[in-house]
């Protein structure tokens, strides 16, 4: 079953987690120059781009839908922001008959390569999303030496802000709330994380309560929970990454399938000489018998046995002699051998240049393709099957 395992990305480095039976157990932390590549293919691999590395705004546009106003996005992203090779998050704050306001949050992309060296991610997530809300509410939790505010509602971003630990009291708190606006006065709830020393004297939010903070940063919680769809990482990386997956899988089915065929050779091997045993054995009590009684000669036998046995194609040799000839890029997927007439299952951009391979292999009388290669649309590979007649 495939599980997630989470990163935080922050100016110091990566704090990676992973969700066992639904809790988060730390698996490494430490600057990029010094993490190993984190494993576990079948994993989900969720980035999330901490606040400190976050610039955000919000902007009106004509109205039109979400997929062209990312496309305009990311036509002026670098108009927008004071960064040189960003990446970005847009989602639809609110949208009416005239306009659309969108919520765009970018970061800097140059730290890409050796971040997809140690975690591979394919879902990333700016930290001002990475939270869900049963009722308007708002956080405040401190983050290395930043004390962070907070507004969602639902999975709704409202607004966010950060100041010095020391500079956080309840004038700046209610001044936040001022500027949410309308949304301001929909506010139920605010939790405040750890030690954060906040006393409201009137308190205008029906609930004001205290969280306890665990080794990990807040955001954590809500993870596992959020529709992860919005946030898959699109373009080449994505596909390269569904092409490498699929090469690993057919790796190790290959593998799989040869211990097995070695198995098979093994038992053939052993029930073969069993048949010898007992032959041999009949052959000791036949001599045994007295003069006047009848002796079958088993020697027939013996010899055909012997005859098979040797003309019998082992298939790791088959295997082998197929490995050497295949044009790089091609895999077999499966394989079934019956005396010499021997089928396969592969894949390549090229099936007609593995048929050549293959039928000007020695050892192979005869090759041909039995049907119509199919492609598959994901990886842009053919799967066909091949039909061999080996040599006597």
């Amino acid at each position: 079953m495939m599980g997630m395992v989470v990163a935080y990305w922050h100016k110091d480095g990566l704090d990676v987690y992973q969700y066992v039976d639904k809790k988060l157990v730390k698996k490494v932390s430490g600057r990029l120059d010094e993490l190993k590549p984190i494993k576990g293919v079948l994993d989900k691999k969720v980035l999330i781009v901490g606040r400190e590395l976050l610039l955000y705004t919000r902007k009106r546009y004509p109205p039109a839908p979400k997929e062209k106003l990312t496309k305009a996005v990311g036509l002026e992203i670098g108009d927008i922001f004071p960064i040189s090779k960003p990446a970005f998050h847009c989602r639809v704050y609110e949208s009416s008959t005239t306009y659309t306001t969108l919520d765009i949050w970018a970061w800097g992309s140059e730290q890409y390569p050796r971040l997809r060296e140690i975690f591979p991610f394919n879902y990333i997530i700016p930290e001002d999303l990475a939270y869900f809300s049963d009722v308007p509410e708002v956080r405040l939790f401190q983050y290395k030496g930043m004390a962070n505010i907070l507004a969602h509602s639902g999975d709704r971003f409202l607004g966010g802000a950060s100041y010095l630990d020391s500079s956080i009291n309840e004038k700046e708190v209610e001044r936040f709330l001022s500027g949410l606006g309308r949304c301001g006065s929909d506010i139920k709830r605010i939790k405040v994380y750890g030690q954060v020393q906040l006393q409201f004297k009137e308190p205008k939010i029906p609930e004001i309560l205290r969280v306890a903070v665990g080794d990990y940063h807040p955001c954590m919680d809500y993870v596992g929970s959020l529709n992860l769809n919005e946030f898959k990482v699109k373009g080449d990386y994505h596909l390269s990454s569904k092409i490498y997956l699929i090469s690993r899988i057919l790796i190790y089915f290959i593998l799989g399938y040869g211990m097995m065929l070695y198995f098979s050779v093994r038992n053939y091997e052993q029930a073969a000489g069993e048949i010898r045993k007992k032959i041999n054995s009949m052959d000791a009590k036949m001599s045994n018998k007295g003069a006047g009684q009848t002796v079958t000669d088993y020697s027939e036998v013996v010899r055909e046995v012997n005859e098979r046995l040797s003309k019998r194609h082992s298939p790791l040799k088959v295997m082998d002699m197929i490995a050497g000839k295949l044009p790089p890029g091609s895999f077999v997927i499966r394989m079934a051998l019956n005396e010499n007439n021997l089928e396969i299952t592969a894949s390549s951009k090229d099936p007609i240049s593995v048929v050549k391979a293959l039928g000007s292999t020695e050892g192979i009388k005869t090759a041909r393709l039995k049907g119509a290669p199919v492609m598959d649309m994901a990886t842009r590979f053919y799967n066909f099957v091949i039909m061999m007649e080996l040599s006597r």
